[in-house]
């Protein structure tokens, strides 16, 4: 059923909202606003059912909501003053208002519609890569140690693992009905390796205490019978249902870098000119999360090569939107900044097109905003991320960024903390304490500021704005000796740095933020 309104279409089924026939771009979150108003406009729609729909219950701000508001107002020619379409019912929430008429469509394909609006199905035309450039993993229930085996658990845990990393659409993962069939102790990594030509083995043995339990889990490549990554967790057996969740987070996240780190270690065995487009991709990632100048222009190059390999690999042009990315946000020297910008907005778009599902694609698509001004418009994408793919960290990271960027209103201390709970030895975690120091100068909390300024400026591959952020704090918090020394360390890094490049690569909206650190750069001179 499509709705006609003025000379407005929606149409759910093919996801398309046309004005006099032709598609307005509008991102996912605005369309799923809009058909929900439509569909319940004989009454008030809450803003509690909003976010149940929308935001699957995650906790959204005010302001949040108010912003897909007037993006959904902006798309059909409506505002907050005349209230054509949307009407504001104060303390309450929203109603659709005004004639519509319904009228039967049938689904024609996306001719004419913005792709990226299915949240609900993978396109057919992902990639090209064959099922022999991708990985594939078989995770096997857990082993117990006790003869009265927990089954629900033991088989639960492995489950959930396997659903979990089915989201990463690059990873084969082999159905649970194949993989629970090889949990005989007899049958060999060798003979899992032949069975079902998996590359990867993910096993477990769980040992129950009296009031704990403890999981050891591990990682193998099965091609050549090596351990990549084992680790060992516990937790009380109280609480192993509670904390199910954030295992599985937890061990998937895991996962996805030991595998990626794994590929890409074998990429750079190869000679480049021998290598596939998948191969390709992974070198080129290893030389991305450096954060130098040199890499990420390695990194630019391998990506290119992973296109010209496959051109409908959605992962390498989101690759290559990152890199681009990075050169404009570092401005490195040499770089001609607004042909960055368009490399990375053009590539970002280019991975959505041919893989809306993918979570790195929609980060990308996302967080290009920031190079734009618009870190308020990367904040759809980014959830969409994070909801396509919950063990995201990097994701989260951005979000918060993201939200702290465009609102003096909203805060990253939960995004952070998710992040590092995620991904503690991740390329990004400078910025995971940057949210965290950022957030607290938000709430004028100096010195938790300063404490997670420095924590950030001293993770590794920290840039030099972060050094800005420490000389900063470290002034807020009358320390003028640290606030030169890291000052000094930042100049020695890159010798122009300013308050004006910190604020290009950060655009802050006007609030306690953007003043604070601009009192204090101030006073430092920069």
């Amino acid at each position: 059923m499509a709705y006609h309104f003025g000379n407005f279409k929606l149409d759910p089924v093919s996801l398309c909202l046309l004005k006099e026939g032709l598609p307005v771009q509008v991102e996912p979150q605005v369309f799923a606003l809009l058909r929900i108003l439509i569909e319940n406009r004989h009454r008030v729609v809450m803003k509690d059912e909003l976010m149940a729909t929308i935001w699957k219950d995650r906790v959204v701000s005010d302001s949040a909501i108010s912003s897909r508001i007037k993006s959904a107002r902006q798309a059909i020619d409506d505002n907050g003053k005349s209230q054509k379409w949307i009407k504001t019912v104060h303390g309450l929430g929203f109603r659709f208002i005004g004639d519509i008429q319904d009228i039967a469509t049938e689904r024609t394909g996306w001719a004419g519609c913005d792709p990226r609006l299915d949240a609900t199905e993978p396109r057919s035309d992902v990639s090209s890569l064959t099922d022999e450039d991708r990985p594939t993993i078989v995770v096997l229930p857990f082993q117990m140690s006790d003869t009265e085996k927990d089954t629900i658990l033991s088989l639960g845990l492995a489950h959930d693992i396997i659903t979990s990393l089915s989201r990463l659409r690059w990873l084969k993962v082999i159905a649970r009905a194949s993989a629970f069939q090889l949990s005989d102790t007899s049958i060999t990594q060798s003979d899992i390796h032949a069975l079902v030509n998996a590359k990867y083995c993910v096993s477990g043995f769980l040992v129950r205490h009296r009031t704990a339990v403890e999981i050891n889990i591990r990682l193998d490549d099965v091609s050549d019978q090596t351990v990549i990554w084992a680790e060992t967790i516990s937790f009380r057996h109280v609480d192993v249902y509670q904390i199910r969740q954030e295992l599985i987070h937890r061990i998937s996240n895991q996962l996805e870098l030991q595998i990626s780190e794994h590929e890409a270690r074998h990429a750079m065995l190869k000679s480049t000119d021998d290598i596939n487009a998948w191969e390709a991709y992974h070198r080129a990632i290893s030389h991305l999360f450096r954060f130098n100048e040199q890499d990420n222009h390695r990194a630019l190059e391998l990506f290119q090569q992973s296109i010209r390999l496959d051109p409908d690999f959605a992962r390498a042009h989101a690759g290559l939107s990152s890199a681009a990315f990075q050169n404009a946000f570092n401005r490195y020297p040499g770089v001609d900044r607004l042909k960055a910008v368009e490399l990375a907005i053009n590539h970002a778009e280019k991975s959505i097109d041919l893989d809306h599902m993918d979570p790195l694609a929609n980060f990308v698509r996302g967080r290009v905003h920031w190079l734009t001004g618009e870190p308020g418009a990367s904040l759809p994408w980014l959830e969409r991320a994070i909801t396509l793919n919950p063990n995201y960290a990097q994701g989260y990271y951005a979000h918060g960024l993201a939200s702290l960027l465009s609102s003096d209103d909203l805060r990253g201390y939960q995004d952070s903390e998710t992040a590092l709970t995620l991904s503690p030895l991740d390329p990004f975690s400078y910025g995971f304490y940057g949210i965290r120091a950022f957030s607290f100068l938000a709430d004028d909390d100096r010195e938790n500021a300063h404490i997670w300024a420095e924590k950030s400026a001293h993770q590794p591959g920290a840039l030099a704005i972060m050094d800005l952020l420490a000389a900063a704090t470290s002034d807020i918090t009358h320390r003028p000796d640290r606030a030169n020394a890291w000052l000094h360390k930042a100049r020695e890094r890159s010798p122009h740095i300013d308050s004006q490049q910190f604020f290009a690569a950060l655009p802050f909206v006007s609030g306690q933020i953007r003043e604070a650190l601009s009192t204090a750069f101030r006073r430092l001179r920069i």
